[in-house]
């Protein structure tokens, strides 16, 4: 029996990070990889030193808000391959859990806080913001009531729709050419 790939990448379906990952999987010609969702970059190192996953892949850095800590955290001391690099251009949007919600605070990954923190700072002064392990997690928690309904979550278009948020306004980035670094890695 043939052994099917398995890819394990920070983040959850509709992340950017998943979206890299389908990527890397065509420029491989892979074509039936099992992607495996770890919300974490700690989960996918971990998992790739336990064997769990073939690959790992990891946001290493953004053009905005630099180096992703949490990949530099986990990969410290720990000896990996780099087998691919590639960049996607980041737009993240803002939805809300109804068309009348009012926005007191916005919740997502540190990164994606900070790739859009001028806009905010602009659009939503007063808004606290809070930090989530991962873009589309925040918007899967917003939809099944785990966030406050005057919460707005940043994250991929694709992700708000999933989970039948309501739209506020698309690219929020504060810069037009916002782009994240991705590796595809093994050990």
């Amino acid at each position: 029996m043939v052994h099917r790939i398995r890819i394990g990448y920070m983040g959850i379906p509709f992340s950017n990070t998943e979206a890299m990952t389908l990527e890397f999987c065509r420029e491989m010609n892979w074509k039936d990889a099992e992607l495996v969702p770890l919300m974490s970059s700690a989960d996918t190192v971990k998992a790739l030193f336990e064997r769990k996953v073939d690959y790992g892949v990891l946001a290493v850095r953004n053009g905005i808000a630099g180096p992703v800590k949490e990949t530099e955290e986990s990969l410290k001391g720990k000896k990996v391959r780099k087998i691919l690099e590639g960049s996607e251009r980041i737009h993240h949007c803002l939805f809300s859990k109804t068309q009348t919600s009012e926005i007191n605070w916005v919740c997502s990954h540190i990164q994606a806080i900070g790739q859009c923190k001028e806009n905010l700072a602009s659009l939503y002064p007063d808004a606290k913001l809070s930090e989530c392990s991962d873009t589309a997690y925040a918007a899967e928690m917003l939809s099944k009531g785990e966030l406050p309904d005057d919460c707005a979550v940043l994250c991929r278009k694709e992700a708000g729709e999933h989970y039948g948020l309501y739209l506020v306004k698309e690219n929020l980035e504060d810069r037009g050419d916002n782009e994240t670094f991705f590796h595809l890695i093994s050990i």
